[in-house]
């Protein structure tokens, strides 16, 4: 059997992920005990962190061993990935990411080309199973994610961007997946309101996303969607609404990313992810930002065929203090926009979505083919079938939501 093209469907299931993950404040300081252990590392740190203090222990432990730094900042891109695969020459035999998604996609990636000579598409489409090349030796992966998102450093897809047409090149394999992971909630501290919201948001979406899927779901994926959606939503209203921010909430929320990344691996996403994914690519706002553009017009798409896993996620929700008035989804997703509207996140995201390049027509057309082009999820895994005039309702209502009432 191949871990590689199982999925789930009604009668069998499965629950896979090869990592470790360790979490609690100070955790990093065993990354970089593990790290000196070897004689050669790559290393790709996001800007933020190019001058910290863990990358110094780091670069201190390496001084007579060979150290090779990539600091990025933005989007990963592919191209920049070839770049450092080229300026180390000789693969190392550690990979390090400390940073978001965009340093573990970009790690990712250097992973994946050694142990398949391509950074486009694999484990999709043709190349779906695709096995590594005979010779290939991998790096281990020892991530440090310094932000509470996109899950990237347990998940077992890959995105980096094409750096001239910002389209997509992306994939996935279990390969990739790191095989350390170390959650340490200092790296938290420092980040803004609006940054943790926006990050909490994407776990959320992959949490629920996973949650709905028709078939693929499972039980696991239940249970890591019904306890790390109410943990991510506490840990926001503390930081938040409360403005508690302490190693406990930041844990929280590490913990709630890391679990998401998890889960969709082992299902998937659906079509608030594409229609987010094809808005980024024509505009400033970040992954997170253009999630929140789709998510109550999906949502609301599939209430009346996901009402007993509504029910389960409220009743969780209802045991905590903070959510305990809550009865329905429209309560959730209220409380969301209630969050973003008091860090600002929504009067960006108005500002931005009116200028998504080339036209909005243009931008219009590009959404619904991203999302109807996955036959998948609009035919298989959604709650209900999403037909043609299903999904320009997504995408019209969704602009319209943001003061985009005409589009030429």
């Amino acid at each position: 059997m191949n871990i590689e093209t199982f999925f789930n469907n009604d009668t069998e299931k499965r629950f896979y992920f090869p990592g470790r993950i360790f979490i609690g404040s100070g955790v990093s300081d065993k990354a970089v005990e593990l790290i000196s252990k070897h004689d050669s590392v790559a290393i790709v740190v996001d800007c933020v962190f190019a001058d910290s203090k863990l990358l110094d222990e780091i670069k201190e432990k390496f001084a007579n061993k060979k150290c090779h730094i990539w600091v990025i900042e933005g989007a990963p891109f592919a191209q920049d990935v070839m770049s450092f695969i080229d300026q180390i020459g000789n693969l190392p035999e550690v990979v390090v990411s400390i940073g978001g998604g965009s340093a573990a996609d970009f790690a990712k990636s250097i992973i994946l080309y050694a142990l398949f000579g391509s950074l486009e598409g694999v484990g999709v489409g043709p190349k779906l199973g695709l096995s590594r090349r005979a010779d290939s030796i991998r790096p281990l992966y020892i991530a440090i994610p310094t932000t509470a998102g996109s899950g990237a450093e347990s998940s077992r897809y890959y995105v980096t961007y094409d750096k001239i047409t910002h389209a997509k090149v992306y994939g996935k394999t279990w390969e990739i997946v790191a095989d350390w992971i170390f959650l340490d909630p200092l790296f938290l501290a420092s980040m803004s309101s609006a940054a943790l919201v926006g990050c909490a948001f994407d776990a959320f979406i992959h949490l629920f996303e996973t949650l709905i899927a028709k078939h693929e779901t499972s039980i696991f994926g239940e249970m890591f969607s019904l306890n790390g959606i109410p943990k991510i939503m506490n840990a926001i209203h503390s930081a938040v609404n409360e403005k508690q921010r302490n190693d406990f909430v930041h844990e929280q929320l590490l913990y709630g990313a890391s679990l998401a990344g998890v889960a969709i691996s082992n299902i998937r996403t659906g079509s608030i992810h594409e229609a987010a994914g094809a808005l980024l690519e024509l505009t400033t706002l970040s992954h997170a930002e253009t999630l929140f553009v789709f998510f109550r017009t999906a949502i609301e798409q599939y209430l009346a065929e996901i009402s007993s896993l509504e029910e389960s996620l409220i009743a969780q929700l209802r045991l905590l203090p903070a959510f305990s008035n809550f009865r329905t989804l429209q309560d959730v997703m209220s409380w969301w926009e209630f969050i973003f509207h008091q860090v600002s996140l929504d009067v960006k995201i108005t500002e931005a979505v009116s200028k998504v390049e080339p036209t909005l027509a243009s931008a219009r057309e590009h959404i619904f083919n991203r999302v109807y082009s996955d036959k998948v999820w609009v035919g298989k895994e959604s709650p209900r079938i999403l037909t043609e005039k299903d999904v320009w309702h997504l995408v019209d209502h969704s602009l319209h939501r943001f003061g985009i009432t005409k589009i030429n």
